[in-house]
């Protein structure tokens, strides 16, 4: 993505709709500083934002982010290879949470395990136990995050 030319593509759309910078930055309810900004090439749109802009500008956002107009042939393609991009990152994401499983099962272990063959003292029981409970905290967090970005890339 160059920032630039989705700028340039941005006032290009705009301009094309016969909206001016405020008019735009209204209907989308940002300020005209921001839509200048975005236009420059100093920042990008907020992505919550991309499709209601592509909505105003009636463009794709596949067009928005390579900036440029595409064929139906080439938003065909564009649409294949984004199926295939959320394929792949969804099956990355259930890879990654067989380690999150592992961790999980980690975190029982030295909780309960390793707190009675290694802990001497309280202060060492403690230690473990938290050590174990912190692994395993972080096994269910990272796995409860997993599975609500799953869920969502099969809501897309």
């Amino acid at each position: 993505m160059n920032q630039q030319k989705i700028g340039e593509f941005i006032s290009f759309c705009r301009k094309e709709k016969k909206l001016t910078q405020a008019q735009l930055a209204e209907m989308l309810g940002v300020s005209d500083k921001s839509i200048s900004r975005w236009e420059n090439g100093k920042t990008m749109p907020d992505i919550s934002l991309y499709e209601p802009l592509c909505q105003l500008l009636d463009i794709h956002i596949s067009e928005l982010l390579y900036a440029k107009k595409m064929s139906d042939d080439e938003k065909t393609k564009q649409g294949e290879q984004s199926a295939l991009s959320l394929l792949k990152t969804k099956s990355q994401l259930e890879t990654f949470g067989i380690f999150t499983e592992i961790l999980i099962v980690v975190g029982i272990i030295m909780t309960i395990t390793l707190t009675k063959m290694l802990a001497v003292t309280t202060n060492q029981m403690i230690i473990t136990m938290v050590c174990g409970c912190f692994v395993w905290g972080f096994g269910l967090i990272l796995r409860v995050q997993i599975k609500k970005a799953i869920i969502k890339l099969e809501n897309q």
